[in-house]
């Protein structure tokens, strides 16, 4: 199983490996994780790997110098987010201008000082952060219209329609037309409101307060696996655990995210004659890692960057019911704990969600 680092991962792109290793030793002092790579032609085979936090980028490298590098970074869509800062021993005022042109947010001088490097990266890494969530924030709102604009008007055009219908059925007597009628009424109204609710709920999660308290996390799992038993009388399902802990967090927000993830795994395993969940947990460091592995119809990995976005469903409301808020309910609620989650999945062959939340964490210090 895949394991995700909670930590910032800086990569460094200097061709110089003794500069490398001094940048390191001091970033690994605060825990961050660290990359490097020593020619800049390697870049872009390093952040296929994975996308940093921020990037170290020395100027004077053969090939291709910083100043290219860092535009040609900034011209890309998938990197042009993360926070550059120039390490240069060129440090007259044109080269400095040149640098913020190229699109870097900031340089430190060489020989590097250990708290003004420390100072800077940490600046960066904390306007990113703010960055993100306003980006999260305005996606959620665009989202959000594009579900007015097709998901809610659907719903809404079917009700007026039927109203129509229902006009003329009785106004010709017709008593077993109008029944059916109102029945589909006031199933596109639940539809409708679902919807809304959904959004609501969404939506309260960044003002919510977060309340901590130990949790079992044994009882917990049984008792919301429990109910939604009951909501899939029809369904054979098998729970399967291992021993989980006490953590601390929001009792009312975790049981948020089992409900959403549980609900998930059975809704898309409806097509076995058994819905099998396995929940398992692993302390890793100073986390805890949580799984809910299921073996429903599962989804292509190439479309996983979605799966936590409001509103988005990988597949249709024909196959399976749902909003597509489920997840991305999921993912505010872990990251309000401090921790992260992700989820791999093969077509057909089941999904796993994972989660981490801290072994400790001080009452009230939650991230707000």
């Amino acid at each position: 199983m895949k394991y995700i680092n909670k930590n910032p991962e800086i990569l460094i792109i200097d061709d110089s490996p003794e500069h490398i290793n001094f940048v390191a030793a001091i970033i690994k002092k605060r825990n961050y994780g660290v990359r490097a790579v020593t020619k800049a032609k390697l870049t872009f085979e390093a952040l296929k790997a994975g996308i940093p936090d921020l990037i170290l980028l020395d100027v004077i490298m053969p090939e291709i110098d910083g100043f290219e590098l860092c535009s040609m970074l900034k011209s890309n869509p998938l990197y042009k987010a993360i926070p550059i800062i120039f390490l240069t021993a060129v440090n007259d005022s044109e080269n400095i201008v040149k640098g913020f042109e190229a699109g870097a947010q900031d340089y430190v001088s060489k020989p590097v000082n250990c708290r003004e490097l420390m100072a800077r990266i940490e600046t960066h890494l904390s306007l990113k952060k703010r960055t993100d969530k306003l980006i999260e924030a305005y996606n959620d709102i665009d989202s959000f219209n594009h579900m007015i604009s097709h998901d809610l008007k659907v719903p809404i055009s079917s009700i007026d329609r039927l109203t129509g219908f229902l006009r003329e059925s009785v106004s010709n007597g017709n008593k077993e037309e109008t029944n059916e009628l109102l029945d589909l009424i006031s199933e596109k109204t639940c539809e409708t409101v679902t919807l809304i609710e959904k959004y609501a709920e969404l939506a309260k999660l960044t003002g919510t307060a977060v309340n901590t308290s130990k949790i079992n996390m044994n009882n917990l799992a049984c008792e919301v696996m429990e109910e939604i038993k009951k909501a899939y009388p029809q369904q054979e399902i098998v729970f399967e655990r291992s021993e989980l802990p006490v953590v601390h967090g929001d009792k009312m927000l975790l049981e948020q995210v089992l409900v959403n993830i549980f609900s998930n795994s059975v809704k898309y395993s409806t097509v076995r004659s058994a819905s099998i969940i396995k929940m398992d947990c692993q302390k890793c460091g100073d986390e805890y890692l949580f799984s809910v592995q299921d073996n429903g119809v599962g989804f292509d990995m190439n479309y996983a960057e979605n799966i936590f976005k409001s509103f988005v469903r990988l597949h249709s409301r024909i196959e399976f019911e749902g909003t597509g808020i489920g997840l991305s309910i999921v993912k505010k609620v872990i990251n309000r704990h401090g921790g992260k989650v992700w989820i791999t999945a093969q077509v057909d062959k089941g999904a796993t969600v994972c989660f981490t939340l801290p072994v400790e964490i001080q009452v009230g210090n939650l991230p707000g």
